[in-house]
């Protein structure tokens, strides 16, 4: 079978086959990494699929039949090599749960084309008729990918999703060099690497209550207890791999925090009085739910300065002027605004200036993009009254 390329297609279901194969991908620079996974019932990805193309063939594992991985763990660590997907985000979960182990960056070619001023988060089926000219189906995006055996069609898609990403690669990277935009690519591969370790750390998991709308009514109390519920729902949702609204929904977590501002002790009486709340999760983690929310609350664990209340007047016109100045930098850069700043870090910014500290920059404005904006968005801040600025608008 061969690949809309014209490349051959070998499928791996053997170790040895694995083997065999990393040693050839040793020898190169550069690969190019997809998968297919399964996300419909359960917290995690399920890897359905790994796709790998290099110079001269495209590769199908079967991640079914394979268990050492150590040896493509190996090929992929080699920071001497360039990992080349699309659209990477998804790509790093499966990858981090499947294989335990990220590449340290990558070279993303959905924001490499941004970079070299093609559109923002454009399709990989989009980039291939782009810069390929060629016409890509999508019949098999929706396939289960776990079922055995794969049917030919399945196997060409998966094939065609990763057999034109390492001349699309190179035909980017050149336009990044052109235009010596490449080091701005390679910050935000590693800051989203980053990104996707942290997220399997619990420390994060202590701040999932800074996500919920509303939170910020709440008093000190009740918003402890939130903290708690939501970091409780991280690590239940992973341990059982459930999806988090299977465990509790965002709304269920909300109306148990106000009903602890209301009154000092719940039990489950209280729990399966409130219409607001499903019997199924009552059911389910009642008696978890009620532990936790009964637990002291431990103030010393929540920030007001992370939540995100209404914004004033006065503060939606600092977050307009500094959209303003965004589109002005994205003009002159010849790149979408969108890539340069979206708005709810924007927010972010606004709010840390509002709250008298300095700006707090999201971790995805740091660096070259925080230098090139922090002037004129600490200008637009300074022309605003100090009633505006403290929010009493």
């Amino acid at each position: 079978m061969l690949s809309d390329n014209g490349q051959q297609i070998k499928y791996i279901e053997t170790q040895v086959a694995l083997e065999e194969s990393c040693r050839c991908w040793v020898a190169s620079p550069v690969i190019a990494v997809d998968t297919e996974f399964v996300r419909t019932n359960t917290f995690y990805p399920k890897l359905g699929l790994l796709q790998i193309a290099d110079e001269s063939q495209c590769y199908l594992i079967d991640p079914l039949r394979i268990k050492d991985w150590s040896c493509f763990v190996g090929v992929l660590a080699d920071s001497e090599r360039e990992i080349v997907l699309h659209s990477g985000g998804e790509d790093l979960i499966t990858l981090l749960v499947a294989l335990g182990k990220l590449p340290d960056t990558f070279f993303d070619t959905q924001i490499a084309c941004a970079y070299a001023g093609l559109g923002f988060s454009k399709s990989y089926q989009s980039l291939v008729l782009e810069i390929i000219g060629r016409n890509l189906p999508k019949d098999q995006t929706r396939s289960d990918w776990l079922k055995r055996p794969l049917s030919a069609s399945q196997l060409e898609y998966a094939a065609n999703d990763v057999c034109y990403l390492l001349p699309i690669f190179r035909e980017l990277k050149a336009r990044l060099e052109e235009r010596d935009y490449l080091g701005f690519l390679k910050e935000d591969a590693k800051v989203q690497v980053d990104y996707t370790k942290l997220c399997e750390q619990p420390e994060y998991w202590e701040l999932a209550y800074t996500s919920i709308s509303n939170s910020w009514r709440l008093n000190n109390s009740a918003l402890a207890c939130l903290q708690r519920l939501c970091a409780w729902r991280e690590r239940h949702a992973r341990k059982k791999n459930l999806p988090r609204s299977w465990i509790a929904k965002d709304a269920d977590l909300l109306v148990i925090a106000q009903l602890m501002q209301e009154q000092r002790k719940l039990t489950i009486r209280d729990l399966n009085a409130c219409a607001a709340l499903e019997s199924a999760l009552v059911r389910r983690n009642g008696e978890a739910i009620i532990k936790l929310a009964n637990s002291p609350p431990d103030v010393s664990l929540i920030d007001r300065s992370l939540l995100n209340p209404p914004l004033s007047a006065s503060l939606r016109a600092v977050i307009k002027g500094f959209r303003e100045k965004v589109q002005d930098h994205a003009k002159q850069m010849d790149i979408s605004p969108e890539l340069l700043a979206r708005k709810k870090q924007l927010v972010t910014v606004a709010l840390g200036i509002q709250r008298g500290n300095d700006p707090i920059w999201p971790q995805e404005l740091r660096g070259w993009r925080g230098k090139r904006l922090a002037t004129d968005f600490l200008e637009v801040a300074s022309n605003l009254d100090s009633k505006g600025m403290s929010g009493n608008d």
